[in-house]
């Protein structure tokens, strides 16, 4: 008993050792929130962004550690003259004593936009970055009571560099440098005497060279101790604070009132439904549309339209300022393969524990999941190509790009590693960085073991930084009120046009645009008249052609020129060449295999993809039969109805039909007897025509030309039943 104690206390070393990632609370690197502070800075911002940040420290164990108050997010200069919105924001800001406070800037920020930024812990400048001129050069410095608020709000953080903050606002002051235990102290020079009373030992009594009003560059702020350190984009802010970069990513909403709608993606993604989306965040901006929450539950198709759909994601929510589109990825199930590129390339990612129902053993439902690529590797053979656009986008996306190739690599094996001096740091490493680094990390859990592809769960891509936002139910409802939009979210439709595209779309209206389309053909070939036959036709083909490539723009110009060069062996063939032959029967496949290639999501290359395509040009040559048979009803009968004489231009020939005249020629055998014959044309010839040869009307066409009706014409030719004129 001791020895089989002693194994299976190994075993659970050994499975705590290695143990999958799964209930640790901290993401890799902790979580951040970034807030755009808007310039000028207003009232309404301030409520906004106090209401963002007080719900998100509400999230429990996904409270953010710390904070970065962006006072450039468009990399424009920022400045804000109204004094109450800024000095609200900045005591908010100063009693936030339970997260780190980090004030970030790209650019200048002057006026009393200032002030907020000084109430952080923190201030961290890229190398363009400035503060300052609180008050405008030539300016009335502030009056007492702003000036007693900026020294109340600031002095208990900021006491050391009180001096330094008051010449941004008062140009009369000069600073002195000085220590007082044992630290740097700046003071007024004409307090100097109080200041040393309080300690402060000033070895130099001249004053330092600053500009008037003060403004402090990066270097000079660092220099004096205004800025802690010096970051030129949120990446390296990141690193820097050890904040896991998809926190940090831009908010497209910014400063705006969320204005929502949303949109329900099911089934296989292609392109139709790539541009689908298109056209609906197109129709989204223009009704001043903001955000937009994008429902998945679809998966498999097209690779290359999921790679697009995203980017074009990507695009609307990186618009510029007041522009973008914040679009969300909501998985209330599943986003398999291609459903997880769309998800990444959406600004914000959440997922449901799926806990509203229970699964048919009486067990909790399972947690929705993301990155399932396993059947699609399967049938790919370029998932090296695959593998190298999606880390793209991920790491364009502030993504871990890791995360991503272990849902294409089988064999790689992904760790969690902690630093160990600084604890508070992770990162994620490959088996073979983190045995080569094992003397500075260590595990802090097996993310994916070799031997599977990478799938997570909610609660794990949660913890990874992989999602935002995590529910406990699919009700969408719970997902908007996070949001602060519950009861606000109006349905995404696309404009008219994209639904009439839709309807069209359907298969039975496609079927009934071939028959009609095939059977305005053959009356226009076979019933002379007008060209009414011809135009609906035309039109119903344009109509196939138009609705599907919308999504199908790498077949379209394929199908297009098969259809064309099938219509013209068809026309040759009646036109040109005796009886029916090669010619026509080719031109028929080619425009049935047009037909099928426009309606497919890409040219086949699988053998369900090739079966799929042979099931839809059934489907038109059964068409095309019915049009035939259709069409030859309707030129023996609609002549005699009384709207089909106001359609087709009447011949003698009709007449006497109905009086017991003469018909039509039928027979070769006789065509053979008119040659050389001289007729006059009943019907114009465009080649094709009717002519009255004695009593009979026989079909003839031209050796090209056109003759008008009433011409005299000569047979120059028989071949079979197709008898060639010319005139005379």
């Amino acid at each position: 008993m001791r020895v089989v104690s002693f194994i299976m206390g190994l075993l659970a070393i050994g499975f705590l050792e290695n143990r999958l990632l799964a209930a640790d609370d901290n993401p890799v690197g902790d979580v951040g929130l970034l807030v755009a502070v808007p310039s000028p800075l207003t009232s309404d911002d301030v409520t906004r962004i106090t209401k963002r940040v007080d719900e998100a420290r509400g999230k429990g164990t996904q409270r953010p550690a710390k904070i970065i108050f962006d006072f450039t997010p468009n990399d424009k200069d920022a400045q804000t003259t109204s004094f109450g919105p800024c000095f609200d924001l900045a005591d908010y800001i100063s009693k936030l004593h339970d997260v780190a406070t980090i004030g970030y800037l790209r650019k200048k920020v002057s006026g009393h936009t200032v002030l907020p930024l000084l109430a952080c812990k923190d201030i961290v400048m890229s190398d363009g970055a400035s503060f300052g001129e609180i008050v405008q050069p030539g300016a009335e410095p502030l009056g007492p009571a702003q000036a007693n608020n900026y020294q109340s709000l600031l002095a208990t953080d900021r006491a050391a560099r009180m001096a330094l903050i008051r010449k941004m606002y008062d140009p009369s002051v000069q600073v002195l440098r000085g220590q007082k235990n044992g630290g740097e102290w700046f003071v007024v020079e004409r307090e100097r005497a109080e200041a040393e009373k309080q300690g402060v030992v000033i070895p130099d009594a001249k004053p330092l060279a600053l500009p008037t009003p003060a403004v402090y560059s990066a270097d000079r702020a660092r220099e004096l101790g205004l800025c802690k350190a010096k970051a030129q984009n949120r990446e390296e802010l990141a690193t820097l604070y050890n904040i896991a970069t998809a926190t940090l990513r831009d908010d497209p909403l910014s400063d705006r009132t969320p204005t929502a709608f949303r949109l329900t993606l099911s089934g296989r993604i292609d392109q139709r439904m790539k541009e689908t989306v298109a056209r609906t965040l197109r129709e989204v901006v223009r009704q001043k549309g903001n955000l937009l929450f994008l429902h998945l539950e679809c998966g498999g198709g097209d690779f290359s339209a999921a790679r697009a759909l995203a980017d074009e994601i990507v695009k609307y929510s990186r618009a510029p300022s007041g522009e973008g589109v914040k679009v969300v990825a909501v998985i209330p199930d599943r986003a398999p393969d291609t459903a997880t590129v769309v998800a990444l390339g959406c600004s914000e990612i959440v997922m449901s524990k799926r806990r509203d129902f229970t699964t048919a053993g009486g067990d909790p439902a399972p947690e929705a999941e993301i990155g399932d690529f396993e059947e699609f590797l399967k049938t790919t053979k370029t998932a090296d190509a695959e593998e190298r656009a999606v880390v793209e986008l991920a790491q364009m996306q502030g993504y871990p790009t890791l995360l991503i190739q272990g849902m294409f690599q089988r064999n790689l094996e992904i760790y969690r590693v902690r630093n160990k001096v600084d604890r508070t740091k992770r990162q994620l490493m490959t088996k073979q960085e983190f045995d080569s680094k094992r003397a500075e990390w260590e595990s802090d859990g097996l993310v994916k073991p070799a031997g599977q592809l990478l799938k997570l769960n909610a609660t794990q891509a949660e913890q990874l930084g992989l999602v935002r936002l995590v529910v406990d139910t699919r009700d969408p409802n719970e997902v908007y009120e996070k949001y602060g939009v519950a009861g606000k979210v109006k349905e995404a439709t696309p404009a008219w046009l994209d639904q009439f595209a839709a309807y069209l779309r359907l298969e039975i209206v496609t079927v009934l645009l071939v028959v009609i389309g095939f059977l305005g053909l053959l009356l226009e070939l076979k019933v002379p008249g007008t060209a009414v036959p011809g135009i609906i036709s035309a039109l119903c083909f344009i109509l196939v052609f138009w609705a599907h490539t919308q999504f199908s723009g790498q077949t379209v110009v394929l199908a297009g020129l098969l259809f064309l060069l099938g219509l013209v062996l068809v026309l040759l063939e009646v036109f040109v060449f005796a009886g029916f032959g090669a010619a026509g029967v080719f031109g028929i496949m080619l425009m049935l295999a047009s037909l099928g290639l426009v309606t497919m999501e890409q040219i086949p290359q699988t053998g369900d993809q090739w079966l799929k395509f042979g099931r839809k040009t059934s489907q038109y040559l059964f068409s095309l039969i019915a049009a035939m048979i259709a069409a030859f009803f309707l030129a023996r009968y609609l002549p005699k109805m009384p709207f089909g004489k106001q359609l087709a231009l009447g011949s003698p020939a009709d007449n006497e039909s109905e009086e017991g005249g003469a018909s039509l020629l039928p027979g070769a055998a006789f065509a053979a007897t008119l040659l050389g014959a001289i007729g006059v044309a009943s019907t114009v010839l465009r080649p094709a025509g009717t002519v009255r040869i004695g009593d009979q009307f026989v079909d003839v066409v031209t050796e090209g030309g056109f003759i008008p009706a009433g011409t005299r014409v000569q047979v120059i030719e028989v071949e079979g039943t197709r008898i060639v004129v010319k005139e005379v």
